[in-house]
């Protein structure tokens, strides 16, 4: 066993001394009881006011081992508002095409679409998010969708070497890849039904989409009833290639299994995420579509100290994350609705809480690994 811990620390997992023993005395028990131990952490958060969140689903997913937990148990099509975990989706969307040839990353915006201050911006750019992209007036500030177009059609790319986490970018890039979809077509279709259409029939992705029906219960989105929660992509009809995306557990244990057979980027791909990275405002290493990349001794890095250096994660303003370790294939996600109805906002300690509660169900998965690896031996 102590070699199985030699090699997760050769592979960048950071254990404490603390957390060693931990794992040692948790491995002690059998699946059913740490299940029981998992379920018994979450509802002690559920239970503190200032986390600010009563809708939750834990969704794990270890070599054979899948786990979901929801509260309220009862609740059958809840769907959370993902918001900028969209992300992920609009990269590899992305990524699709370019591996049918529809696109070039290397070639520049203004090739796909007609808008007049793209000149030097390369989507290769937009997907690393280098440089200043912006709008003249805020999107948030459109009246309707017709609007919301007029502003996205000022947006400007000037060169300043730095790397800046923004939406601008895919929201460009959304309606970047609805033109490369239509003129391959030769329809006009919204970037809400292509996507739609991808995550259904592509990615056989039931319980991901945008705009979802009366069928659905959606959570995570405050008081914006049918709409997603972000300002900006509510105006835009509920999307843009940045938010507006709504999904649960279950699917991001497929995009999990997809993602450790280099299903869903190729191992070339994935070693260039890996290999790519810029500072956020709180120091944090991000990424293309700006996910996370293991950040140590960050506390507000959503990548767990004890996961390995080939681990990637997303957040969202919503308060959901998703987590994938490709050394370990360890995935676990965390949705929330931590966006209260009343004042539409997070709880002021909402981040404290869930930061605790993302390291301890990292442990618990943690110790759900070497308990598979153990019983290989």
């Amino acid at each position: 066993m102590d070699m199985l811990f030699e090699l997760l620390i050769a592979n960048g997992c950071v254990i404490s001394t603390k957390e060693y023993k931990l794992i040692k005395r948790l491995l002690e028990k059998s699946l059913d009881d740490i299940i029981v131990d998992i379920e018994k952490t979450v509802y002690k958060y559920l239970d503190i006011d200032d986390f600010g969140v009563n809708n939750l689903s834990i969704g794990i997913k270890i070599e054979d081992f899948e786990f979901i937990f929801e509260k309220p148990s009862n609740c059958k099509n809840r769907l959370y508002d993902i918001a900028s975990i969209t992300k992920l989706i609009t990269l590899k969307y992305c990524y699709d095409l370019q591996e049918k040839g529809l696109i070039d990353f290397n070639r520049l915006a203004s090739d796909y679409v007609d808008f007049p201050n793209l000149k030097k911006c390369k989507i290769i750019d937009i997907l690393k998010m280098k440089n200043k992209i912006e709008t003249c007036g805020k999107l948030s500030s459109a009246k309707n969708e017709s609007d919301f177009l007029k502003i996205l059609y000022t947006v400007n790319y000037t060169i300043t070497n730095k790397k800046v986490y923004t939406d601008v970018g895919f929201v460009l890039l959304g309606k970047i890849l609805e033109n490369i979809y239509n003129q391959e077509h030769n329809v006009y279709k919204k970037y809400s039904f292509i996507i739609n259409e991808y995550l259904n029939k592509q990615l056989k992705l039931k319980n991901t989409m945008y705009n979802p029906g009366n069928e659905y219960k959606l959570v995570g989105n405050g008081n914006n009833k049918m709409l997603p929660h972000d300002p900006k992509t509510k105006i835009n009809g509920g999307f843009t290639g940045a938010a507006g995306l709504f999904s649960n557990s279950a699917d991001f244990i497929i995009i999990s299994e997809k993602l450790f057979e280099y299903k869903f980027f190729s191992k070339k791909f994935f070693d260039k995420i890996l290999n790519y990275n810029f500072l956020d405002e709180n120091n944090r290493r991000r990424s293309y579509a700006g996910l996370y990349l293991k950040t140590l001794n960050n506390k507000s890095s959503y990548v767990p100290d004890l996961f390995s250096k080939y681990s990637i994660a997303h957040q969202g303003y919503t308060g959901s994350i998703v987590v994938f370790d490709l050394f370990t294939k360890i995935h676990f996600s965390i949705l929330v609705d931590a966006i209260d109805k009343k004042t539409n906002v997070k709880s002021e300690n909402f981040f404290k809480y869930m930061h605790e509660l993302k390291n301890k169900i990292a442990l618990f998965c943690m110790v759900i690994y070497l308990s598979k690896q153990k019983e290989k031996m």
